[in-house]
């Protein structure tokens, strides 16, 4: 027998599962900071926790990780209308000239970039849903949907006006009947895609703090969740007021 805490804005122990305000198609809610070892914790009732690669660093308040050597995998698989929502920043500024597939200079906040095709009737490589930077002023949030041919696009839409060693909300939104939707809640900008071509999933499992290939960059996170859904305007507006409430108390204005 358990108990069931319901997140009001509270700061739970670390080993409690929690209830958030919107539990519609949650699949993953992690909290990072003070101790490294616990970052693995999903504290979604009834989902499996995560695992930690390599040696995540822990702050006051946030996680460090490195792509594609700390970072934490989930065994949380995308699905066909998804929502990441995640409070971080850059460590490091981006240079001018980063490769937009990522490269020793670019951090990775949260996303299961790349991998093979498992939607039906498609082939090939797929790309994903994530977020990240590539460019010293934007947010790129990216989900993989048809080229027409069979095979997966790479669909970014990047956020333009970003600071992105900034703490700040960040939140990808996507599906078939909606374009990209990539979104830093804290400044209140948003860029939407217009390709409406249909979602095209990939195989890899989410990963936090690291892609699969290119982005090596480092990156600061105190919360990342994950929804199968798309959430509605109120639902995210819901989540986003207990996230701030949790970061208030730790002292990371977002």
């Amino acid at each position: 027998m358990g108990i069931k805490l319901v997140a009001n804005g509270t700061i739970a122990p670390w080993y409690s599962k929690v209830i958030p305000p919107v539990t519609r198609g949650l699949e993953g809610w992690f909290t990072f900071d003070t101790e490294a070892s616990r970052f693995s914790r999903n504290r979604v009732i009834g989902k499996s926790d995560a695992v930690i690669v390599g040696a995540p660093v822990a702050f006051a308040g946030y996680g460090r990780f490195k792509g594609l050597e700390n970072y934490i995998q989930t065994d949380i698989a995308e699905t066909e209308e998804q929502t990441l929502i995640i409070v971080g920043r850059a460590v490091s500024a981006i240079p001018e000239g980063s490769s937009t597939s990522g490269d020793a200079n670019t951090p990775f906040y949260i996303g299961n970039y790349r991998g093979n095709a498992v939607t039906p009737g498609f082939t090939g490589q797929s790309f994903g849903a994530s977020l990240f930077h590539v460019a010293p002023t934007t947010l790129t949030g990216g989900a993989s949907r048809s080229n027409g041919a069979g095979g997966a696009s790479s669909a970014q839409q990047a956020l333009s006006g970003e600071t992105p060693t900034n703490w700040a909300i960040r939140v990808l939104r996507t599906r078939s009947s909606s374009g990209n939707e990539v979104r830093n809640v804290t400044r209140g900008a948003v860029a939407i895609s217009a390709n409406l071509s249909p979602r095209v999933l990939t195989d890899t499992k989410f990963r936090i703090g690291s892609g699969t290939t290119g982005f090596a960059g480092q990156v600061d996170i105190s919360f990342a969740g994950i929804h199968s859904v798309y959430l509605t305007d109120a639902e995210l507006a819901a989540q986003v007021a207990a996230i701030r409430t949790r970061m208030a108390r730790l002292g990371i204005t977002v």
